[in-house]
């Protein structure tokens, strides 16, 4: 009997035991029968899920997960009952307690006893937080950490899939390669903070203007990607990118700065184009490009035509430092005259590139070059202090009173050491400021005004002039105008080519003029070619013009030819007016 009590006894203590261990175990485990009814919960189970006596009579385990967790316990039962080990497998539960979810890795065993209904137990282990871990670190390896776009990777991917399905269901879709235009002036000017901040608007206004089946995708900088699924022909692609330009249009306001925003972007279709996806984004890369030598701001499908000009175009960027080095870059000056007295009154400074293979290239080919790769900076100063050097030997030369202008870049105005520059460049030449006027596109200053105002005003402190380049085609208003210290609108060419025969042009032309003059400022017109387009901004009392009805852009020695006649012509007519008083 001693024995028997003994042996009682060491049972007791070992069911004990183990129910303390099932009890205090760190793991949901559970006890049902077959058809999933709860038989028992520990204190863990009972912490994620209820206690017995909370959950409904009968509570099954089948009610806790979904059709598909279900069909799965089923088959895992069966299994464990027939003594197939089953290993270790994953399956969600939902707690009707707390309404969370659970992932849980699930191990299963039964009794030894042959009967109908065998219980069967289960360990859970809570892997809820390391499978949100592993979700959160594909998430990150396959989206943008700043806007949570796509990244290259996943865009790769659904690139596939879209070429596939293209090419199942004979349909199309196209790739739109977009590159902000000037972005590295807000992050310089303003800081990456900021940047950060209007990358994340601009994400979310991409989003806004394509459909849910489209991927915009963010490869990195300033650089988006949209993949739009099956497109019909380019009209339906072009309505979909002029929203697009129409949403990024509007000011953006981030930490008390409005700031203006434009892009540049390159399409490219499939299969009209190319069929192979990576050569589909060097193709849309390729007619970005060729959108940014357009001016900006517009987006170009790619044709075959724009491989060569790539060609060209890498040629150019190579080699642009050495013809800086070697002085290959000229300056060529077109005339600007004065309407009312028909006299030239300022030149405007244009610089070409006499390049030793490509021969004499025109500013459009290699200005954005010099601004991505930095070099505008040193090319603008050199710009800068060879038109001042000139004017002053025009000077001494006779022509008293003339004006210089010189095309400042975006980057150049964001520039730490522009304004110490100019001063510096204006000492060593002896030029007076009065003498000097920096023409800006509207679009640089419109960027990011608040800073822009700051600038130019310790310009105009100097003398300078300011004139407003291209006006008409960017985003200024009277309000913001007569916060700059500007001298001058020029009105952009475009709507001075039709003045005479469309009067919707006729009409922004003399609206601007009238504008000018009400804020006493001179308005020049350029791109003036005929007669009747003098006559009309004659009549419409424009204070200056420029074309080539006046005069092409000339070397220096033959621009001083012109600027003599002109000056002699106005003194000829002088003269004769006193000879007949």
């Amino acid at each position: 009997m001693e024995k028997i009590r003994s042996d009682h006894q060491k049972v007791k203590q070992s069911e004990e035991a183990l129910t303390g261990f099932i009890a205090t175990a760190h793991d949901l485990i559970f006890c049902c029968r077959q058809d999933g009814t709860l038989l028992y919960l520990n204190q863990v189970g009972q912490d994620m899920i209820g206690s017995l006596e909370t959950l409904s009579d009968g509570a099954s385990l089948f009610s806790l997960t979904d059709e598909e967790g279900k069909g799965l316990l089923v088959r895992q039962f069966e299994k464990v009952t027939q003594r197939i080990d089953v290993g270790h497998f994953e399956m969600r539960l939902v707690s009707p307690t707390v309404c969370r979810t659970l992932d849980l890795e699930v191990s299963l065993s039964t009794c030894c006893k042959e009967v109908p209904d065998q219980m069967i137990w289960g360990v859970c282990h809570d892997i809820t937080e390391r499978n949100l871990a592993q979700r959160e670190l594909i998430k990150l390896a396959h989206h943008d950490v700043l806007t949570g776009l796509p990244n290259r990777i996943l865009l790769h991917d659904r690139l596939q899939q879209a070429r596939a399905l293209a090419h199942r269901m004979h349909s199309r879709f196209a790739l739109l390669f977009l590159d902000m235009d000037r972005f590295k002036i807000i992050n310089d000017t303003l800081g990456h903070a900021v940047g950060d901040d209007l990358l994340r608007m601009i994400a979310q206004r991409l989003k806004g203007c394509f459909r849910e089946t489209d991927t915009v995708a963010r490869i990195g900088g300033d650089e988006f990607v949209v993949l739009m699924l099956n497109v019909a022909d380019r009209a339906d692609i072009s309505s979909l990118c002029d929203n697009l330009l129409i949403e990024l249009a509007q000011p953006f306001m981030i930490r008390n700065h409005e700031l203006f925003v434009t892009t540049s972007g390159g399409i490219c279709t499939y299969p009209d184009d190319e069929d192979d996806v990576e050569t589909m984004m060097q193709k849309a890369d390729i007619a970005m490009y060729h959108a940014k030598a357009l001016g900006r701001n517009n987006i170009q499908f790619y044709n075959n035509g724009m491989d060569q000009n790539a060609s060209r175009r890498f040629t150019i960027a190579n080699s642009m430092r050495r013809g800086l080095d070697r002085g290959e870059f000229r300056l060529y000056y077109q005339p600007k005259l004065d309407v009312s007295s028909d006299c030239i009154v300022a030149t405007e400074a244009l610089v070409r590139w006499q390049h030793p293979e490509l021969g004499l290239l025109a500013p459009t080919e290699f200005i954005q070059l010099a601004e991505e790769s930095g070099l505008i900076v040193d090319l603008g100063e050199w710009v800068l202090r060879e038109a001042c050097r000139q004017n002053m030997a025009w000077r001494q030369d006779g022509m008293q009173g003339l004006r210089v202008a010189v095309n400042l870049s975006g980057y150049q105005l964001q520039h730490s050491r522009l304004v110490e520059t100019v001063r510096t460049i204006l000492a060593e030449t002896g030029m007076p400021g009065e003498l000097l006027e920096f023409e800006i596109t509207e679009s640089v200053i419109m960027q990011n005004p608040d800073y822009a105002v700051e600038v130019l005003n310790e310009i105009s402190s100097l003398g300078i002039h300011i004139s407003i380049d291209d006006f008409g085609t960017g985003y200024s208003s009277l309000s913001h105008l007569k916060r700059f210290s500007v001298n001058t609108l020029k009105i952009d060419k475009s709507f001075v080519r039709d003045v005479e025969n469309n009067s919707t042009d006729a009409a922004i032309a003399s609206a601007i003029i009238a504008m000018g003059s009400s804020l006493n400022l001179k308005v020049i017109a350029e791109g003036v070619e005929t007669e009747q387009q003098m006559d009309f901004l004659r009549d419409n009392n424009c204070d200056q013009v420029q074309g080539f009805l006046i005069s092409r852009p000339l070397p220096a020695e033959q621009a001083l030819k012109v600027l003599r006649q002109k000056c002699i012509g106005e003194l000829a007519q002088g003269r004769e007016a006193l000879k007949d008083r």
